[in-house]
């Protein structure tokens, strides 16, 4: 007797809990989206993209979510939606507790604004790709010259993103000068010499060797006795006067 109501028991609570999970399935179900929080991650404050102009996406394409019904939300729908602007690298949805959706927007970053003398201008983002011109209100290094999108990618790309990446020369470079594949120059922001680069490869050892040629050399001489400097070679650096 005792074993049969020990069963009986265990049956009963299981049916309570199956009954409770149903319900509150079924509240889920009914729930709805209270509101949304919108966080644009801009590290960089370039500004290509604001909660605004996110915002103003949204609209445009009808996206419905705060009184919409938790089961005919698709927040993947969303991100896709959001992702297929130029300027959206990802999109990033959660639904809390609560009903709100917060969806967190991380910009593509573009590293260079390329002036290329055939005529063409245009952004490229940190993997290389070409983006439309936007409105930027952080300094952007710009790239001149005999640049083809091919080379953008393979050559300059990389270039950009180590200059980006690393806060001495971010603020130091203001554009990039190709000459020709094999001539590539950089002019700074404080100074009016300009650093020889030869070929745009062993970028991370030429601009160690500037650095150095920097804090140790025109430290003593001054940043405006110098018309180039070049780094193109191995272990060396050639500094032209003016």
């Amino acid at each position: 007797m005792k074993t049969a109501f020990k069963v009986l028991l265990i049956l009963v609570v299981a049916i309570i809990l199956i009954i409770s999970i149903v319900k509150g399935h079924d509240k889920a179900n009914e729930m709805k989206c209270t509101d949304v929080e919108l966080v644009v991650e801009d590290s960089l404050s370039l500004g290509l993209i604001n909660k605004s102009q996110v915002n103003a996406i949204i609209r445009e394409k009808n996206i419905k979510l705060v009184g919409v019904p938790i089961s005919e939300l698709k927040l993947s729908g969303v991100e896709d939606t959001l992702c297929a602007s130029p300027y959206i690298d990802t999109v990033k949805s959660t639904l809390t507790a609560s009903g709100k959706i917060e969806l967190t927007v991380i910009p593509q970053i573009p590293t260079l604004h390329i002036f290329a003398d055939n005529g063409q201008e245009y952004y490229i983002d940190r993997r290389g790709n070409a983006m439309p011109i936007g409105k930027i209100t952080g300094n952007l290094v710009i790239a001149t010259g005999k640049i083809s999108k091919k080379f953008a990618k393979a050559h300059l790309a990389p270039m950009a993103r180590y200059i980006q990446d690393n806060k001495f020369w971010r603020s130091q470079i203001q554009q990039i000068e190709v000459v020709s594949p094999t001539d590539v120059r950089l002019h700074t922001r404080i100074s009016d010499h300009v650093v020889l680069l030869g070929e745009p490869t062993h970028i991370q050892d030429k601009l160690w060797r500037l650095k150095v040629f920097y804090k140790k050399g025109l430290k003593e001489t001054g940043w405006n006795k110098y018309k180039t400097i070049n780094v193109e070679y191995d272990n060396i650096v050639i500094g032209s006067r003016k």
